[in-house]
């Protein structure tokens, strides 16, 4: 069945198929799935940038509220760690639809005689930069160790022995304050509420729910446990998902043909996704979460050799 989108003919069947998927890996990894929805939205469907991102927000939102409460049921969610970020969260995603709304409304520039919008452009280098720079870090942390090859079963007490230093960690600008949920004390509130300025910023700017850079920050940058690094990072996509959606639904990003697709696959195999991470240990998690973000890394390479060069 075609339906359009934005002006864009798409196939609801194919729609739907990357809403099973986007759920999946919203509740399995807590990326909340937009990472993915955004980019395949725009390169293989071709539909408007604008409507990616405001539609993929709207999506994430409703699939990763019901892999919240399965996380929250499973005890993985710290709300005192989330909570703190959130504030400063909202207003990077108002930032980041600012510098969206200034990017659509510049004129149009050719390359290879076709003309090509500044929004389209240079949200997929800065997408592709976040992308690279995430997927490089993790995969360094996760080829030394052989627990995935030994299929070593994760327990509730893991802890991240090889972590980037704990960068967050060693920022002691007061006020201090303790996370004893994610087994975190000493913490700079200043050092943490930075991070997710930006992180707000790329949810508005480029619909990218959070998760994707979140979850990175939590386990590397912390040292947050994986599975409550999830569990958490999937309520603060949540909280900002919601706003994000606000925000664009004012600027009429959101096509609710394309968000009633996607939600119905994604609402049910978020489900499927959290409780799979009860089976699978925390470095083999962040192993898996490599693979996604090179193969949208690769994706993202492919797009723009063969569109700009």
């Amino acid at each position: 069945m075609i339906v359009d989108i934005g002006g864009v003919e798409s196939d609801i069947v194919y729609l739907f198929i990357l809403g099973c998927i986007a759920g999946f890996l919203s509740g399995f990894f807590g990326i909340g799935g937009s990472s993915l929805v955004t980019p395949i939205l725009q390169v293989i469907f071709q539909i408007p940038f604008q409507i990616c991102v405001g539609s993929s927000l709207a999506q994430t939102t409703g699939s990763s509220i019901t892999a919240v409460l399965r996380h929250w049921k499973l005890g993985n969610v710290d709300f005192k760690l989330a909570f703190l970020i959130l504030g400063v969260n909202f207003l990077g995603v108002e930032s980041g639809a600012r510098i969206l709304d200034y990017l659509g409304s510049l004129d149009t520039f050719v390359i290879k005689n076709q003309e090509i919008h500044y929004v389209e452009y240079y949200s997929r280098w800065l997408f592709l930069l976040i992308l690279l720079v995430i997927a490089g870090l993790i995969t360094l942390e996760s080829l030394p160790s052989n627990s995935l090859l030994k299929g070593r079963i994760k327990t509730k007490n893991e802890t991240n022995t090889k972590l980037t230093g704990r960068l967050i960690q060693r920022l002691q600008i007061p006020p201090i304050i303790d996370f004893p949920k994610s087994n975190l004390y000493s913490i700079s509130i200043v050092a943490i509420t930075y991070p997710a300025f930006f992180i707000g910023i790329t949810t508005g700017l480029l619909g990218i729910g959070g998760g994707v850079i979140t979850v990175p920050l939590l386990i590397y940058g912390c040292g947050v446990p994986t599975n409550i690094a999830v569990g958490t990072s999937l309520l603060l996509v949540f909280f900002s998902t919601f706003y994000g959606t606000i925000i664009h639904s004012m600027r009429h990003n959101v096509d609710l043909t394309l968000l009633s697709t996607l939600l119905i696959g994604s609402t049910i195999f978020a489900q499927i996704g959290a409780s799979m991470t009860q089976l699978i240990s925390g470095h083999s998690i962040r192993f898996y979460f490599s693979f996604i973000v090179w193969a949208l890394s690769i994706l993202l390479i492919y797009d723009l050799i063969t569109r700009f060069f």
